[in-house]
């Protein structure tokens, strides 16, 4: 085989993983826009309608500790297939959901096969891309990993503007079919398999963790919940975690490798990373809804407002990544999270006579500094790492980012509700106290972008960066 067809098989596969990630994380937030229609058709309130994207999060978080063990246990294409299927079959049971039941299995269905697929692209790049050149290869699957969540809002508006709710699901179907079938022409198995034993106990006890921290915080803003039995499942949730890490510790081949966690650099950077991507998905929900609940404009006008954003995040992901290869992560740290820092403080006055210019303009300069800072923020982590940790510090990273946009979107929904209720209580008018709420919650959102900026200050720089 010459080099010339190395280099198209390359890239024919990297296209076809990619389209794969850009199909399901476009469903990650496809449903913002639509959340008002389903409510209204399936009679449920904001707080149970919001799992169709907490949940989504979630479940895809609390697969993705999976990843690493699949993708050394089973050849590559095969992995792909059977994830895109089980997709697939998600997204053809919520385009024909008779309920609200139904519709968020068919969510949850395709979150699992998200869960799989997010990690396999990056570990694949880590694989066969050399670490001088992982910032530009990260950032350039960047542009298709970021992609869909930011284009997500705006292609929703434009279809729930034309058609029903279902389309958002009926899109998508087409799309996975043709990944599907080109999988199996172009997707080749770069990893030798190998025998992995696989620990159950340890899949139960982070699985079932996760899942009872994230249902205790959406408890949280639910009105009339009994406070003692939420953090009776918030202990519940930590005990769990805690002793799945005790277990990973003491396994031979543990589920995560967390001796990841003893390197003071991928902690940093991690960490960083985990805080601007909150700080990015956290409004990415709120946003449309604050435009159509405060605004009252229409979900196509509010999708609109999202696409500079999107925009502007895929054009600076791969420059973020390639200039980490060239100047480190401070400079563009600092500078981009300051960016959105200032960016973002507008946002605690938005009412419903706030210029929809001004916020779509201010909302694509934060989202650009947020992105100028995440892409190196990752690569800072995983160059701290020996190449024999570095798929398994990618794994964590995609995991936990995945948990803390779970967290961040979950607590958002929570601080709007719980505002708004005490307001609605204390005789504001339902119009002032749903303002109020989404001020506190953007004001959250703000917080957590100020503690990226700060963390950002305390990395340092090394000769390979």
């Amino acid at each position: 085989m010459t080099a010339i067809m190395d280099k198209r098989r390359i890239f024919l596969m990297m296209a076809t993983l990619l389209l794969g990630s850009f199909v399901t994380t476009l469903a990650e937030t496809l449903m913002n826009n639509g959340l008002p229609d389903i409510m209204k058709e399936t009679h449920v309130s904001q707080m149970s309608a919001q799992w169709l994207n907490t949940g989504y999060m979630l479940v895809s978080g609390m697969v993705m500790p999976l990843a690493n063990f699949f993708m050394h246990r089973f050849p590559l294409r095969r992995l792909f297939t059977i994830t895109m299927t089980i997709f697939l079959t998600g997204s053809v049971i919520a385009a024909t959901a008779p309920n609200f039941a139904l519709l968020l299995l068919g969510r949850l269905i395709q979150a699992s096969a998200v869960g799989i697929n997010m990690p396999l692209v990056t570990n694949v790049l880590t694989v066969i891309i050399p670490a001088k050149h992982r910032g530009l290869a990260l950032g350039l699957a960047g542009i298709i990993i970021n992609l869909g969540p930011a284009v997500g809002p705006t292609l929703s508006g434009v279809i729930l503007k034309n058609f029903h709710w279902r389309m958002l699901f009926i899109i998508l179907i087409p799309i996975v079919i043709v990944t599907i079938i080109a999988t199996q022409f172009w997707v080749q198995d770069v990893l030798k398999p190998a025998v992995v034993p696989f620990d159950f106990l340890s899949v139960c006890f982070v699985m079932v963790g996760l899942g009872a921290l994230l249902y205790s915080l959406g408890r949280l803003g639910e009105a009339g919940q009994n406070m003692i039995i939420t953090i009776a499942l918030i202990c519940w949730g930590l005990l769990l975690l805690f002793i799945f890490a005790r277990r990973q510790f003491k396994l031979e081949n543990p589920l995560l490798d967390l001796h990841v966690f003893q390197t003071k650099r991928f902690c940093l950077g991690m960490t960083i990373a985990l805080l601007i991507s909150a700080a990015i998905m956290a409004p990415e929900l709120v946003l449309p809804l604050f435009n159509q609940n405060v605004k009252h404009v229409s979900a196509l006008t509010a999708g609109l407002v999202m696409m500079p954003s999107a925009l502007a995040m895929a054009f600076l992901s791969p420059f973020a990544g390639r200039l980490y290869d060239d100047f480190g992560i401070r400079r563009l740290g600092i500078s981009g999270s300051a960016i959105a820092f200032l960016t973002a403080l507008p946002m605690l006055f938005y009412d419903a006579n706030t210029g929809i210019i001004m916020i779509t303009l201010l909302y694509a300069i934060r989202c650009g500094g947020l992105t100028l800072a995440y892409t190196p923020a990752s690569v800072y982590a995983l160059n701290g790492l020996p190449q024999n940790q570095v798929t398994s510090g990618n794994t964590i990273i995609v995991t936990m980012v995945q948990v803390a946009n779970s967290f961040s979107t979950t607590l958002a929904m929570a601080i709007q509700n719980v505002v708004q209720n005490w307001q609605i209580a204390h005789r504001y008018s339902i119009s002032v106290a749903t303002t109020h709420g989404f001020q506190w919650t953007f004001a959250s959102t703000i917080l957590i972008t100020l503690l990226a900026l700060l963390l950002v200050w305390k990395t340092r720089e090394t000769p390979n960066n």
